[in-house]
């Protein structure tokens, strides 16, 4: 009897010291990062002789573990997303960076200049303000460009990270099958928390999946099911790499053991801090870098396709105000051939820019095909344009396309392969590389280059209105036009009426110009009427008689007209920026200046406001998981203690068997004395 009960209480008293070993290193543990409590769990021993094995286990549930670190991807993404988003919405709302300001007073400098057109301060004023809105430009779009560089490197530090856990993963999973999977050698838990722990944070990076081998070891995927750590050790690296731009990295998978081996990941669902990294670049970055490009390019080409049409305070036709970009095209690394591109806008096509990136592909030896990109880097299905009949190297533009190029002029040099990519961002750099062409207040066109004056012996009062010029272009009109910067061909010109509703222009050595005859007595657009192109029209209004004539001559000496100066004050709502590439640049598919700056500035507070909405909400749920999983997993001081106390009190009463035990053996002896 005292045999047994010596036996009892020595297993209760191994069995009690365990339990509280047990308790103890989880009091001790409760704030090591990764620990998940334990648990020691005994059976009973046959025929009621004490207490049998005991095992010590993780209290810990696969399918919790599996929610908290998909939560946990989510809301690590929303909240790198918010932190992002929170910067430039910041730059944005600030307004002392506000385009539309610097916009806005360009142009109320162009409406006092035409109030006193012949001052030359006024003009002086207008290239301030011109120089102004550019700094704007350019200021905005570096501080852009630096979200983009801070975003690279927080890419380049979250890879390396990402990298670390996946081989502290596949070690372990080393570790631990080493270990195998009998009871003789049981694995100990430590490591199974270490393993747990660092595949939490490998899901704080990007989203994963797991699977248990049925060697011990735990399969790790991206969401999108590329393998990330596979058994035995072996592992991919995430790398980054940028084709064809070199400062847009896109994330790769490359084997440990051939890093010569490389395979894309779908970045749409990377997920984790890399996931909103990636996103928020996609949403918010480029395409406010595209707009911010797009807005300076359609503004400035405009300007200056509008002052191309007047006469400067020099008399003469004038010129560019703005000296617009040529980018060079990124070409792919698959690429074959020799060839290279550059791209530049089309003057007067800024309208045809749509705010996307662009892809030329050399699809047969004397055709190419122009596609937009979405700002994936996906083509817009839709947007192709091919031009063919070519022989490199070659120049293409508008003319040489079925329907608008996009307002590109592209030039491919060398010999490029059939096959050959390249990638064109006429957008991204051109806020920051935009110049004055000139500051000299004297080129500011205000006046118009062409007058028209009635004979005072008329008899009727017809008088011409309406005058519009179109091109002031000496090349493009070679017969008859503007022959040098400061001249009409054979002018000035004079226009009789002949009655019948026709009208008989001549030149000033009587050759005829044009005769345009009517069906009415509206006489509307007189040049287009006789079928003649001299790069202005107008039309006459009121009764002629017959024989009236009218004079058509440069504007020489005109520096109080304030015509052109009206029509460049005018391009302000003028809708010339172009919302999308799939439908032509019409009014229906075109914003103005101001519009398009709103419209970019709503998009940024759009998404970082849904972005918010969004990291409130997956916190609120990663905080309802976390208790979920805690309630289980973790550690309680108040459970913990209670426990201490009843093992306590166990241990004491096993000790208290022990203690009988011998003291009924003392008995038994004394009585067989």
């Amino acid at each position: 009897m005292s045999d047994n009960l010596l036996r009892i209480g020595t297993s209760a008293v191994l069995a009690n010291s365990t339990l509280l070993n047990t308790t103890s290193n989880n009091i001790a543990n409760i704030n090591t990062p990764g620990y998940v409590r334990q648990r020691t769990e005994f059976e009973a021993e046959q025929l009621g002789l004490g207490v049998g094995r005991g095992t010590t286990e993780r209290l810990v549930s696969e399918f919790t573990l599996k929610q908290l670190r998909r939560d946990t991807s989510n809301y690590s993404f929303a909240q790198q997303y918010v932190s992002e988003a929170n910067r430039v919405d910041a730059l944005f709302s600030n307004p002392a960076n506000s385009i539309a300001t610097g916009v806005n007073d360009l142009f109320k400098q162009f409406q006092i200049a035409n109030n006193e057109p012949a001052t030359l301060a006024n003009r002086q004023l207008i290239i301030g303000s011109s120089q102004a809105l550019l700094d704007k430009f350019s200021t905005l779009s570096s501080l852009v460009l630096d979200q983009e560089n801070f975003v690279n490197q927080q890419l380049d530090i979250y890879t390396s990270e990402t990298n670390g856990y996946i081989k502290q993963i596949a070690d372990l999973n080393l570790e631990i099958a080493s270990f195998g999977t009998g009871a003789s050698r049981p694995v100990p838990l430590d490591l199974l928390d270490k393993r747990d722990f660092a595949i939490q944070k490998l899901a704080e990076m990007v989203e994963i999946k797991t699977l248990d081998s049925a060697n011990g070891e735990k399969l790790v995927f991206l969401g999108t099911g590329q393998s990330l750590v596979v058994e035995r050790g072996q592992f991919n690296l995430m790398t980054l790499r940028g084709d064809p731009d070199p400062t847009q990295r896109e994330l790769k998978l490359q084997l440990s053991a051939r890093s010569n081996i490389e395979r894309d990941i779908d970045i749409e669902a990377v997920g984790g801090k890399i996931g909103g990294l990636l996103e928020f670049r996609e949403e918010i970055l480029i395409p406010t870098q595209n707009r911010l490009g797009q807005l300076a390019l359609s503004m400035t080409d405009a300007i200056n396709s509008q002052n191309r049409l007047g006469m400067n305070l020099n008399g003469e036709i004038g010129g560019d105000l703005f000296t617009l970009p040529v980018s060079e095209g990124f070409d792919f690394a698959s690429n074959t051939g020799t060839g290279f591109v550059t791209v530049a806008i089309e003057p007067g096509k800024g309208n045809s820019l749509p705010p996307n990136d662009f892809l030329l592909t050399v699809t047969a030896a004397d055709e190419i095909t122009l596609q937009a990109l979405d700002a994936q880097g996906n083509v817009i299905v839709g947007s192709d344009k091919v031009v063919s009949g070519l022989t490199f190297p070659v120049t293409i533009n508008s003319a040489d396309a079925a329907d608008d190029l996009y307002g590109l002029e592209i030039t491919i040099d060398g010999a490029p392969a059939v096959g050959d990519q390249f990638e064109l961002k006429p957008l991204s750099a051109a806020s920051r590389t935009l110049q004055l062409a000139t500051t000299r207040p004297e080129d500011v066109a205000l006046a118009s280059p062409v007058r028209t004056e009635f004979t005072v012996a008329n008899l009727g009062n017809a008088q011409v209105e309406g005058l519009t010029v179109t091109d002031t272009t000496p090349a493009t009109l070679p017969d008859y036009g503007f022959d040098t910067p400061s001249g009409l061909i054979n002018g000035p010109w004079t226009m009789t009426y002949t009655g019948g509703d026709t009208f008989e222009i001549v030149d000033n050595l009587g050759n005829p110009v044009a005769t345009a005859t009517f069906g009415s007595n509206q006489y509307q657009d007189v040049f287009a009427q006789a079928g003649v192109d001299v790069g202005f029209d107008f039309s006459v209004t009121g009764v002629p008689a017959v024989g009236d004539t009218f004079s058509i001559s440069f504007n020489t000496g005109g520096f109080n007209d304030n015509r052109n100066g009206l029509a460049l004050s005018a391009l302000q709502t003028d809708k010339t920026t172009r919302l999308n590439p799939l439908s032509a640049p019409d009014s229906a598919n075109a914003v103005n200046f101001n519009q398009s700056y709103a419209e970019m500035v709503s998009l940024i507070g759009e998404r970082t406001s849904q972005a918010r909405n969004n990291e409130a909400a997956s916190k609120a749920l990663l905080d309802q998981t976390t208790a979920w999983y805690e309630s289980l997993s973790g550690v309680s001081l108040d459970e913990e203690a209670s426990n201490l106390v009843r093992f306590q009190q166990t241990y004491a009463a096993a000790a208290k068997i022990i203690s009988t035990s011998q003291t009924v053996f003392d008995t038994l002896l004394a009585s067989v004395r």
